[in-house]
């Protein structure tokens, strides 16, 4: 018998597990408990506990802080991640949002940002880079605070560093190397003049209390919380929601992974759709109007340190499989239509209402298009309206291929507590991926490429399928 077996027949093992879930809100490891038996039989293997009882007792002790604790959320965490990561919401920001926090902040001349889920900090860093490449003369004078948190606290100590691998550069220019890095043997160093106004320290998100202005998590204009919400069961997302709401000015911005959208939103933020993206704001009271919006450019112009150049609607499509994959109600696929992303079109000012009705109206004029279905899930997931399922459904219907929408109907099931459908479409979206070029782009991801898509499965499926 395996050690991972030991650990699954323990009478404990279910208490450790909602022990840790509970502390961390890593709730994709609820259904997955051969995955979270391999990464306790590694802690268990290194310190030698004779039992589950044992292990639980000395993470009580010390607590989510304490060493132990802090290893095994060590083993448990992500920490990949990559300088300019989803290029199109830096571009957004760039164009969007800084210049209305600028405009607005003009008296108090101040500018908070925070990177929620840091993990081990390029993209606070990567947030100092652009203000400082794009807006130096803006902000003269200014003071500037870009905050990084994580619950790991080896992934903080990492970030302090500021020293990474060629993994995490991929996609940066020579020229932008040569501009913000120093290279130290096998490492590349943000450079000190990158590094002044950022900052690092320990937080949990699930623990920790917000608004925390004792340790700068309040009255802030920024926050980015990308691919941390989708680890968290229905209730830690809805706290968590509420919490960076309260944390941020009105009129403040939000930015969420493409895999978070939901109606839990819409009812604390503004969605502001711009070319490549969704930026969430959060509303100015009704007594006081909101200022002009910044003016949304029809395409917005790549930064000079683009993650990757911004792909034709063409090269963003992967190839689709053309045999369909067998399911309860769907038949021989129709083949899909080639077509720009759903939405591209569309006034970037419509609000999620508008634009779910202007997709039903194209829907109407091109029922056999399976991205324009994939959008109307979307739409309909994020405002708790109409039947999301049915419509990701369509959409690989029409397409069997449809990676995403089989992705996107797997969290809807999860969401659901329908946990095998949820699982049936995770691999069905794993099998359309596989032997895909890990760079290409998924279709209708919005920059997300195929490793990255392939990754976020394998977690979910991690340790189910052997």
């Amino acid at each position: 018998m395996s050690l991972i077996d030991d650990v699954l027949r323990d009478p404990a093992f279910q208490r450790l597990k909602s022990v840790v879930i509970g502390a961390t809100g890593l709730a994709y490891y609820m259904d997955k408990d051969a995955a979270f038996a391999e990464r306790i039989a590694r802690r268990q293997d290194k310190r030698n506990f004779t039992g589950l009882s044992d292990y639980l007792a000395v993470l009580l002790k010390d607590g989510p802080a304490g060493p132990e604790f802090q290893a095994l959320i060590n083993e448990l965490a992500v920490g990949e991640t990559f300088f300019f990561r989803y290029a199109e919401q830096f571009e957004a920001l760039r164009a969007v949002a800084i210049p209305e926090c600028l405009r607005r902040n003009q008296a108090s001349r101040t500018l908070r940002i925070w990177s929620a889920g840091c993990s081990i900090g390029p993209e606070a860093y990567t947030l100092e880079i652009l203000l400082k490449q794009h807006f130096a003369a803006e902000l003269e004078g200014w003071q500037v605070s870009i905050v990084g948190t994580d619950i790991n606290g080896a992934f903080i100590e990492h970030a302090k560093r500021a020293a990474y691998g060629d993994w995490a550069m991929r996609g940066l220019s020579p020229e932008t190397l040569s501009a913000c890095f120093d290279r130290e043997k096998d490492q590349w160093v943000v450079k000190p003049q990158y590094r002044t106004w950022t900052s690092f320290f320990q937080f949990n998100l699930v623990e920790g209390p917000l608004p925390s202005y004792t340790r700068g998590l309040g009255a802030l204009d920024i926050v980015l919380c990308r691919n941390v919400m989708i680890y968290f069961d229905e209730a830690a997302r809805v706290r968590l929601l509420q919490g960076l709401h309260d944390t941020l000015v009105n009129g403040g911005w939000l930015v969420v992974g493409h895999a978070e959208t939901g109606q839990q939103m819409t009812p604390l933020y503004t969605p502001v759709p711009v070319p490549g993206a969704t930026l969430y704001r959060k509303p100015e009271p009704a007594a006081q109007p909101a200022p002009p919006p910044a003016a949304v450019p029809d395409e917005l112009p790549t930064l000079p340190p683009p993650a990757r150049p911004r792909p034709t609607p063409e090269a963003r499509r992967v190839p689709r499989r053309e045999e369909p994959r067998s399911e309860e109600s769907r038949a021989e696929a129709a083949p899909a239509a080639k077509t720009p992303p759903p939405g591209a079109d569309l006034p970037d000012s419509l609000d999620r209402a508008s634009a779910l009705e202007a997709c039903l109206a194209r829907i109407e004029g091109d029922r056999l298009n399976p991205a324009l279905h994939f959008q109307l899930g979307l739409l309909e997931e994020e405002l708790g309206v109409g039947d999301a399922v049915a419509a990701f459904r369509r959409a690989l219907y029409l397409d069997p291929g449809f990676a995403l929408a089989d992705y996107q109907l797997a969290l809807a099931y999860w969401r659901r507590g329908k946990l095998t459908a949820a699982q049936r479409h995770f691999r069905n979206a794993l099998d359309s991926v596989n032997g895909m070029d890990g760079d290409a782009l998924v279709a209708e991801g919005g920059g997300l490429t195929v490793t990255e898509l392939r990754s976020m499965i394998e977690l979910w499926l991690s340790g189910e399928e052997g």
